[in-house]
């Protein structure tokens, strides 16, 4: 334990206000005098942890994860997804192109360059479903698209890479999505077509158009190596049209020339509005389990391990009561979690982001979209210069213990039972005049990439800094 007391800062301040007046009026004298200490109590503790295996949470996301990969460390991973889809209210193409000028329909999947985990160049193959059926509202990672769907009939298949080296160097360069390409069904391009020139009321509000069309389920069919994360999900239906120009023939006579143009328009896609699920299956490694049944907490993504700790409020509170009758003030309260990766050829490394909730809260958390609120739960980034997660906005939450200390309600097991699990956190910043303000806009479970992360709990150090003031 690091404690440093800082004494007498009312008195300095006073001598010096002195040396700037002649006079000074007694007024209030008896309300402030007293000696103040500033104690910074810095504590290395071991907290209590264990570490906690699941294999069920919530994979709504905007990120689609797509592909398999094995590392011997960490484990092997198959990822796929389901997904609704969102249609345009009405369909831009002139009246006067007709439905048989209609020639394909491509799903068209968007991979940020570098969002992926693996070998780029390992070749591999996907298949893309119609569903038949309605997803539940409640799907989690854990869904089985078994009876979803029908697996004799795919809408389409595709080979790919994900890499732009084939495309040449401008590709290369300046290409900033990997883009899948999978050819759809011209019959059901046609049929769509025809929907939305007839006016069809299915396309006024996403509930009709998902009654007939529930959306897509996409899987790994050939590959593995490499796990892909999908951004964007859209169908492009594509036409041709007659373009007339006037153009100067090889005699240099100009003449009226038709050409054809090919002309396209995204008329169904992934959106936020829209239910999309990650399908996720991970078996952990031999390995990763030994680190957990030895005590170490582990941290794994997607899914796999998360961490039940207990934080030391109790020692918290009596430090914070041992000055008596003194008046006290608390000025802040952080946490430093020190962590590691675990070592592996794949380049796998930590959690970005952890979000720290209360054991009791935390399927609540992410079932109703919540962000930390700096008294239930809080988030750290990972500082890789310092190797530690900091938790450092909880003064809020020590303020509250104190409240219900006071009012006879604290309940000590519950309200220090905590679970980190991995985020991927979404901010917003805003500026006013000279400050600047940085705001949680979203917090959802950690799909991104895999990762494993060491904690060490037994190393972790709170910092609690409080004012106490004796009244003479």
């Amino acid at each position: 334990m690091n404690i440093k007391y800082l004494l007498g800062a009312a008195v300095v301040s006073a001598a010096t206000l002195l040396s700037c007046q002649d006079e000074v009026s007694g007024i209030g004298g008896s309300l402030t005098s007293g000696e103040v200490t500033i104690t910074v109590d810095s504590i290395e503790t071991a907290l209590e942890s264990e570490s906690v295996y699941y294999d069920r949470f919530d994979g709504r996301n905007t990120t689609k994860l797509l592909g398999r990969i094995s590392v011997p460390e960490y484990g092997s991973l198959d990822c796929s997804f389901v997904s609704q889809m969102m249609c345009a209210t009405k369909m831009n193409i002139p009246d006067s192109i007709p439905v048989e000028d209609v020639d394909s329909m491509r799903l068209v999947l968007s991979v940020p360059r570098g969002s992926l985990t693996g070998d780029s160049l390992a070749p591999q193959q996907l298949r893309v479903y119609r569903l038949d059926r309605q997803l539940p509202a409640d799907i989690s990672t854990a869904f089985d698209p078994d009876g979803y769907y029908d697996p004799s009939s795919p809408l389409g298949t595709a080979s790919y890479t994900l890499s732009n080296i084939a495309k040449g160097d401008s590709a290369l360069k300046n290409e900033s999505y990997v883009r899948i390409p999978v050819n759809m069904p011209l019959s059901f391009a046609r049929e769509l077509f025809e929907k939305y020139r007839s006016d069809d009321p299915l396309f006024q509000w996403p509930s009709t158009f998902n009654s007939y069309f529930p959306g897509i389920y996409v899987e790994q069919n050939f590959g593995n190596g490499c796990v892909a994360n999908i951004s964007r999900a859209e169908f492009f239906t594509y036409w041709h049209r007659i373009n007339r120009t006037y153009d100067k023939q090889d005699d240099d006579a100009y003449a009226y020339v038709d050409h054809i143009v090919r002309d396209s328009v995204c008329l169904m896609a992934s959106q936020p509005e829209v239910l999309s699920s990650n399908v996720i299956g991970y078996k952990v490694s031999d390995y990763i389990k030994g680190l957990a049944e030895s005590g170490r907490s582990v941290i794994t993504t997607p899914g796999g391990y998360m961490v039940d700790f207990k934080f030391p409020i109790r020692r918290l509170l009596d430090a914070y009561h041992a000055h008596g009758d003194a008046m006290s003030s608390v000025s802040s309260l952080r946490m430093y979690i020190p962590a590691t990766q675990i070592e592996n050829a794949y380049g796998l490394t930590v959690a970005p982001y952890l979000l720290m909730v209360k054991k009791s809260e935390r399927e609540a958390f992410f079932n109703e979209n919540k962000i930390p609120d700096g008294i239930n739960s809080f988030y750290a980034s990972y500082d890789s210069e310092k190797g530690n997660y900091q938790f450092s906005s909880m003064r809020t939450y020590f303020l509250n213990i104190l409240e219900s200390e006071q009012n006879g309600e604290l309940d000590c097991d519950e309200d220090s039972e905590f679970t980190l699990v991995p985020v991927n956190i979404t901010t917003e910043t805003v500026t006013n005049y000279n400050t600047t303000t940085i705001y949680v806009t979203k917090c959802q479970p950690y799909l991104t990439r895999p990762t494993m992360t060491d904690l060490k709990m037994d190393k972790a150090v709170i910092c609690f800094t409080y004012s106490s003031q004796r009244i003479d």
